[in-house]
């Protein structure tokens, strides 16, 4: 594709991501809404542990949670075994949402040039990690990142399903980026360059923000972030398509067991 038509694309394809990306915060809104209403003892207890879990993080107890849902603590433990698995179910159904308000394509049509497609994919990845959309969603959000990032047991059957989602999806665009000339050693050696970038950010959040001195990014911010990274990628993926001998020994950089020991769980 004519890199100089690039650069418009990638805006193109943002505003209607973005705008798309409005209407599913309405509708994910409506219906925590709507979700708040349900009496069920489970469903309450659920909804209540969000909350909870949102304004305490992993510090938040199993009486605290039972306290403001005005339940038992054996109830907790009847529906849903313990705190830890309680907070995994709720960042599964949050896994969900985030996938709904920001789905992996990013708004881009799989028939379109994989350039697009990476971006699309780029601006979904930087998008659900980066934004936010009121308190409980941010806080939510840096809960599933932790998940996701630190070993959380509970959690990793979740995690290790999507994160192969992920790569698996990557591949597919690196591949046809590159006319299908590599193996797959070559193709996972590609894909973990461009998602040692992602892990940056999602790594170092607080600094970012900080040296901005902002409480969160701005949908302009993150489209800046998706397009450097994908510019970065897409120059690093085709040079080294036409610099490296295809018989060379790629490093395998990033296996499928990479993101949960990208940092110990102390955050060292």
């Amino acid at each position: 594709m004519d890199k100089k038509i690039l650069p418009a694309r990638f805006k193109e394809i943002a505003k209607s991501y973005y705008e798309s990306r409005d209407k599913a915060v309405d509708a994910w809104n409506k219906g925590r809404e709507e979700s708040q209403c349900a009496s069920d003892t489970r469903s309450h207890i659920f909804n209540t542990a969000r909350t909870v879990f949102a304004q305490k993080g992993h510090g938040a107890t199993v009486r605290e949670i039972c306290h403001a849902a005005n339940a038992n603590v054996s109830a907790v433990n009847y529906h849903f075994g313990n705190k830890n698995r309680l907070l995994a179910a709720v960042l599964e159904e949050f896994l969900d949402e985030v996938r709904d308000i920001y789905p992996l394509h990013g708004g881009v049509d799989i028939s379109a040039e994989p350039e697009e497609r990476l971006f699309g994919f780029t601006l979904a990845s930087v998008s659900g990690m980066l934004l936010g959309h009121g308190e409980e969603y941010w806080s939510l959000n840096r809960l599933l990142l932790d998940a996701f990032i630190n070993e959380f047991e509970e959690f990793l059957h979740v995690s290790e399903k999507d994160w192969q989602e992920l790569r698996e999806f990557a591949i597919q665009i690196i591949d046809d980026m590159t006319d299908n000339a590599w193996e797959p050693k070559q193709l996972d050696s590609l894909a973990s360059g461009y998602f040692s970038q992602l892990f940056f950010y999602a790594l170092h959040i607080d600094d970012l923000l900080m040296v901005r001195n902002q409480k969160y990014f701005t949908d302009e911010q993150v489209f800046g972030i998706a397009q450097h990274i994908t510019a970065f990628s897409i120059g690093g993926i085709k040079n080294y398509s036409e610099l490296m001998d295809a018989e060379i020994d790629f490093p395998n950089l990033c296996d499928a067991d990479c993101c949960k020991h990208a940092r110990k769980p102390d955050g060292v």
